[in-house]
């Protein structure tokens, strides 16, 4: 019989204990996993609000403004110095580091005259743009050169289609696609690429930028100094709101899992101890028979080893699954379920050197008596 096999057969004649001492590694496991598992979600579904939300920090001109008033009366404000946005400003944010920057959208906006009103010209670079607004959807085909798509409700109003021509300025642009209605201002916009707006515009400066990052603020922070002759705002209040959120969650989370760990340990600290002081007498047989300390120790050490190894892949699978139940009702959101190897060495590691650790100083006592002191407890 190995040792291995004696500390399987102490396990089993002590059933009680050992289910205890189990319940606890997989309840402490078990919540710590399932709250890592609830936070990494949130941050999942927060990224993916701010991708679905599109830009979150938006670059403007900077312009210098003063109001008038004069014998009580308010006037209207005046722009005396309007800076620009040059393509500097765009080769600076590309080739920035630190400012967590997931996507970059400069447009380019103005109005000009058509037959018999004005229309808003919207430049952009097509595919930034569509990864950065996933709602936005065209019939037809993005525009080439001297192209130009529409937005729903200007079609609808002057009964434009695929097909039509759009006079801008003097010239026939075709029209290659009609967007979607957005609901926004999209819908009574003439979007175009960059080369075709400059020329129908005759802008060649950037009207605006748009920036996705996953560190609004601290980006927007960055951007002001970094561009002193642009004005930098954020636009994601919602998200920002729910990024605290998450934010105080996941600090919550660290905190419990860090105390469930130390009354874990305790809990384990004291049971083993109360465990092997019942055993002095059987301790004591042993040394009598022939066992050495190190026998002994590693006995002790293989029981808590292998009831810790269980209680950690249980309570693993535990944290893993209660989140996929419990998701919907309490939280409101689905959270699928995923083994995430990493994660398990970690959480099942640290179960066993808790194990172990909690055993050391009461099984190194036990193993120092002497076999005629533990046998006088019979």
């Amino acid at each position: 019989m190995t040792l291995t096999d004696i500390a399987i057969q102490n396990l089993r004649r002590r059933k009680g204990k050992t289910i205890f001492l189990l319940l606890t590694f997989i309840l402490v496991t078990g919540i710590t996993v399932s709250l890592n598992t609830l936070s990494r979600s949130m941050q999942e579904d927060l990224q993916k609000s701010l991708n679905r939300y599109g830009a979150n920090v938006v670059i403007t001109p900077k312009s210098e403004h003063f109001s008038l008033s004069y014998g009580g009366l308010s006037v209207s404000g005046v722009n005396y110095e309007i800076k620009r946005l040059n393509n500097d400003v765009l080769t600076k944010l590309q080739t920035s580091q630190g400012l967590a920057i997931s996507g970059i959208a400069p447009k380019i906006i103005g109005s000009v005259s058509g037959i018999n009103k004005r229309y808003l010209i919207i430049g952009v670079d097509f595919p930034s743009e569509l990864k950065m607004k996933p709602w936005w959807h065209i019939n037809g085909q993005q525009p080439s050169d001297r192209e130009v798509i529409i937005g729903s409700d200007l079609a609808r109003k002057e009964n434009l289609v695929i097909g039509s021509t759009l006079e801008l300025n003097h010239q026939k642009y075709p029209i290659v696609g009609v967007m979607q209605a957005t609901g926004g201002s999209e819908d009574n916009g003439v979007f175009t690429n960059f080369k075709t707006s400059r020329i129908i515009t005759g802008i060649d400066s950037w009207s605006m930028i748009e920036l996705n990052t996953t560190q609004p603020d601290k980006t927007a922070a960055s951007l002001s100094v970094l561009l002193p002759e642009a004005k930098v705002a954020e636009i994601s209040q919602l998200v920002q709101g729910t990024k605290e959120s998450v934010d105080r969650f996941s600090n919550f989370s660290l905190i419990t899992s860090t105390l469930l760990v130390a009354i874990g340990v305790l809990i384990v600290f004291v049971t083993t101890m109360g465990n092997i002081n019942d055993r002095i007498t059987e301790i004591g047989v042993f040394r009598a028979i022939g066992f050495r300390r190190r026998h002994i120790l590693s006995i002790l050490i293989r029981e808590i080893a292998l009831v810790s190894l269980f209680g950690g892949v249980l309570g693993y699978l535990f944290g893993e699954l209660t989140p996929t139940l419990l998701g919907p009702i309490a939280f409101q959101k689905s959270v699928s379920f995923q083994i995430h190897p990493l994660l398990a060495l970690v959480v099942v590691s640290t179960s066993v050197l808790i194990g172990i650790v909690s055993i050391l100083l009461p099984a190194n006592r036990a193993v120092r008596l002497d076999p005629l002191d533990a046998l006088s407890y019979i």
